[in-house]
């Protein structure tokens, strides 16, 4: 079974790793993240050590628990994590692999499959939010003994819950189709998802923080509430009550697992799906080149959830300051401008995802008559798509707390843009025809330290001299490196 699940796993990774861009564009690099990602051992090792981080937080605040009651509320709300996770992962991961007919290469084989394999494939992408609460667990068991250890056997049971759910959701809600109108929400869904990991990090010291100064409130609440995860988690200061429960979740869990496995392997067996055709008036759109490269390029990015993360990641780097200031109360006017200084030195970042959208379909524009200003131009729209927007909505936002923040609105626009033209410029001044640049880490860093050292003046005229001047410095530069991508 274990050889099916690892051919399945390594199919399934290759046709994810073909339909992004960014790596199938590098034949050297996709081998190394199919190496990677393909090897169930080593893409579970990566992943967990990954995890690993945000479960040495978590036992940080085990420990420094002044009880086991208050100890136990606290894993209880991070026995969250690999609930949802396992929920997300099933529910959408599932949707993806019928569609990607990884089943296919195995109908010829004389063996026999079935939804057990789909199962267990999908149970494997939650193992990193398992072993992420591990240390938590294992602190519960040195400080408070059988009280670990159930809370570990909670955990799994958690894992195994959103797991069915998953199953279930999928089962009887989910869609085996091609295309359709949701198609597009299940892109964004998919981002989401990752941008809500990433979120992860900042929530985890909240709930830390919240749990800790108000343990007292929510401790009445976990045992209202203590038969549905996870608060039943708390249950673990009664070992004998919490071994009740969690028998009775598995009694439950167990048949309507063996259960929805019957149902699945027949949706299956459906095979895929035309969700809906009809015929609709061509109608041809002309545009500027610069707008058609950047339209043609966003469209891309928000059918492939993969590079709208990359282009929105950046910006998760500036969050903890953009929601201080936002939280703050009174906000002033150099906060402010930390902050969307802080965006567009990030924006930059970007260059990597955006002049990898294209892909191996590069030779097709360079069919085109398209000069490389124009396709310069257009990348830079795109880049900033969202730092721009970023920046415009935070000072809208902290307009509410301070009017005058509003005339930092240009700011907002001309940093971002300033940034992403010196990384165009830095890698295409002096080409006469289109290509797609090498692009490492190496490129990065030296971009960022380049755009580190231009907003660095840029902040010392404003600390100094003012605004205006600052504004006039960034306008200007933004100018002559637009002039200098001409050449």
């Amino acid at each position: 079974m274990f050889e099916i699940v690892r051919i399945l796993y390594k199919e399934l990774h290759y046709r994810r790793l073909k339909s992004n861009p960014q790596i199938a564009a590098d034949p050297e690099k996709f081998r190394k993240q199919l190496r990677n990602a393909g090897d169930i051992k080593r893409g579970m090792a990566l992943q967990s050590v990954a995890f690993l981080f945000f479960g040495v937080m978590m036992a940080g605040a085990i420990a420094g628990a002044e009880d086991e009651t208050r100890a136990a509320v606290i894993f209880a709300t991070y026995a969250l994590l690999p609930f949802i996770m396992a929920l997300y992962t099933t529910t959408v991961n599932a949707s993806y692999a019928t569609s990607m007919g990884i089943f296919e290469p195995l109908k010829p084989l004389p063996i026999r499959t079935g939804s057990k394999y789909l199962s267990v494939l999908l149970a494997i992408d939650n193992v990193p939010a398992v072993i992420a609460l591990l240390p938590a667990a294992v602190m519960m068991m040195a400080k408070y003994g059988t009280s670990g250890m159930l809370g570990l056997l909670w955990i799994l049971t958690g894992a195994f819950l959103g797991h069915v759910l998953g199953l279930v959701v999928f089962t009887f809600f989910g869609s085996a189709s091609v295309g359709g109108r949701f198609s597009k929400l299940r892109t964004l869904a998919r981002t989401m998802g990752v941008i809500l990991f990433i979120g992860i990090f900042y929530a985890l010291n909240y709930f830390q923080q919240y749990v800790n100064e108000h343990y007292e409130d929510l401790l009445p609440f976990f045992s209202k509430y203590s038969l549905a995860y996870p608060f039943s988690v708390a249950s673990i200061t009664d070992p004998s009550h919490s071994s009740l429960i969690l028998l009775g979740y598995l009694v439950i869990l167990v048949p309507l697992y063996l259960f929805i496995l019957g149902r699945l392997w027949g949706r299956l067996e459906e095979g895929r799906v035309v969700s809906r055709s009809r015929i609709v008036r061509f109608k041809a759109e002309t545009h500027h080149p610069i707008v058609a490269i950047a339209l043609k390029d966003l469209r891309v990015v928000f059918r492939k959830s993969a590079l709208l993360v990359g282009l929105i990641f950046p910006l998760f780097i500036i969050l903890p300051s953009a929601v201080g200031i936002l939280t703050s109360g009174k906000v002033e006017d150099w906060a402010l401008a930390s902050v969307l200084l802080m965006i567009a030195w990030m924006s930059s970042v970007g260059i990597d995802t955006v002049l990898k959208i294209d892909g191996r379909e590069f030779e097709f524009l360079r069919s085109l008559p398209i000069t490389v200003g124009q396709f310069v131009r257009a990348k830079l729209l795109v880049m900033n798509a969202v730092p721009v927007t970023a920046g415009v909505g935070l000072v809208l936002a902290v307009s509410y707390l301070n009017v005058r923040t509003l005339a930092l609105l240009p700011a907002a626009v001309i940093l971002p843009l300033l940034t992403s033209s010196v990384a165009l410029a830095f890698f295409y001044h002096g080409e006469s025809e289109l290509s797609v640049p090498e692009t490492n880490f190496g490129h990065v860093l030296v971009l960022m330290i380049i755009n580190g050292v231009t907003l660095g003046a840029i902040a010392g005229l404003w600390y100094f001299l003012g605004y205006p001047y600052a504004l006039a410095l960034a306008t200007v530069g933004f100018v002559a490196v637009q002039a200098v991508i001409n050449m």
